[in-house]
């Protein structure tokens, strides 16, 4: 009898380890925050993250399923991702009239000493047109919350309704040049002077442009806009707007779906990102900060950044980051530093600010590094009383990616999956957080 039990016990051992890892450990550090959608307010998410996130289709997932639940309170914030040549979320697109020098945080730059809400930076000095067009109705927004530079402050730009796109306007151009680098030019600011792409770069140059010196002559594509004017014609002014601080809101009086401005500023145009929002008393607004190759230490970089993101008072933080550390060498204590000193930022307004820490997946090149770093971000969650879910174990740990990759469900990169796999992954933190409800009522 006993060897008959011995392996039942095991058995259920293991059952039960799988069962927890799909939930949200120490769920009630985020209870507030379940309660306020059971109050049928507006809450505010904000989901950060890095390339797991930029695209989208995790948070997007999350998104339709908290909207539709809840009610959608806007899109939130977003950033055009079209005009700095990057991946971004496929429910909008943005076009502009003209080129903007553009770079995110991780970059090596020198162009832009302030990067703010979004991660992400714009900027130019030409009279330019930005068209944010959602695709769906459903995102439809009353008001807009434009983040950008103090230097801008009392500065003036002009509001728009359009009857055609202004990307129907649009012809882009490119050309071949012979760009000699300049002294401590970096590879980010020639990618960003001719508004091209690092893969482009690197294509006509090899990785010896990764490393620019004086001197050093490259090949490179420079991209530009062709803009027909004839588009003027499709445009109505709706009102013109001064700049305030580092953020301006403007009140639209009838839901659009399309936003268009100008601005002519001599001085130059900075903007950090767009947020999108109803006029309703309930329903959710999924804000969503993802930038490319990002870890724990990268958004501590720009103190402007986080106080930004502290204006959309959210009622829940969740943070997916740790897997660009994963191929990194940091240590354990420089790692959870990282880690507590973003959760003291973010809640240096709120302290008992719901924050909830998702570990990284699986992933092939680095598998085996993968449960440590895991292992030390739920320490640190322990530590400051934050939730914390383990996507890595939920989603089968080691060996994940790989069974990932035969159901075409991640790319050959080793490290990013699909939109299914992403979407997947969604489903699996959704369900973990709809036990919370189930199990609070």
């Amino acid at each position: 009898m006993k060897d008959i039990i011995r392996p039942l016990s095991v058995i259920m051992l293991l059952c039960t380890a799988v069962l927890s890892a799909q939930n949200i450990e120490n769920a009630e550090a985020i209870s507030s925050f379940t309660n306020r959608l059971e109050e049928k307010k507006v809450s505010q998410v904000l989901f950060i993250g890095d390339s797991h996130i930029q695209a989208d289709w995790l948070p997007g997932y999350l998104r339709k399923k908290f909207q539709a639940k809840y009610g959608n309170a806007g899109r939130g914030l977003v950033f055009p991702y079209n005009l700095g040549n990057t991946n971004g979320a496929d429910d909008f697109s943005s076009s502009s009239n003209k080129a903007w020098e553009t770079f995110r945080l991780v970059h090596d730059q020198k162009i832009f000493p302030k990067i703010g809400a979004s991660g992400f930076v714009i900027g130019n000095k030409e009279n330019s047109f930005i068209e944010i067009q959602f695709k769906n109705p459903e995102d439809s927004f009353d008001k807009v919350v434009i983040f950008h530079d103090e230097d801008m402050d009392r500065k003036k730009f002009t509001m728009y309704t359009e009857t055609e796109s202004l990307s129907r306007f649009i012809e882009k151009k490119s050309e071949i040049l012979n760009h000699t680098a300049a002294k401590n030019e970096t590879f980010h600011e020639i990618v960003s002077k001719y508004n091209t792409t690092t893969t482009r770069l690197r294509k006509l140059n090899g990785d010896r442009i990764l490393r620019p010196s004086e001197g050093n002559v490259f090949k490179v594509e420079r991209n530009y806009p062709v803009y027909n004017s004839d588009f003027e014609q499709k445009i109505t002014e709706i009102g013109k707007y001064t700049f305030t601080g580092f953020k301006t809101t403007v009140n639209m009086l009838s839901p659009q779906q399309t936003f268009l401005m100008r601005s002519d500023i001599p001085e130059g145009s900075t903007f950090y990102g767009f947020q999108f929002l109803k006029n309703t008393e309930k329903g959710v607004v999924f804000n969503t900060v993802g930038v490319n190759g990002a870890t724990y230490g990268d958004f501590l970089k720009y103190p402007l950044q986080v106080q930004q993101l502290l204006t959309l008072d959210s009622n829940l933080v969740i943070i997916a980051l740790g897997t660009n550390e994963v191929f990194s060498d940091i240590t354990k204590e420089e790692f959870q530093t990282n880690v507590s000193s973003l959760v003291e930022k973010i809640r240096s307004a709120n302290p008992q600010l719901p924050i909830l820490l998702i570990a990284p997946p699986d992933n092939m090149p680095k598998q085996s590094r993968v449960p440590e770093i895991v292992s030390w971000l739920k320490e640190s969650a322990q530590k400051y009383n934050l939730a914390f879910f383990d996507l890595y174990r939920a989603t089968g740990g080691k060996g994940y990616f790989k069974k990932a990759l035969m159901r075409n469900e991640a790319n050959k990169d080793g490290v990013h999956y699909t939109k299914t796999g992403y979407e997947n992954q969604g489903e699996i933190i959704w369900n973990a957080f709809s036990s919370i409800k189930n199990t609070s009522k």
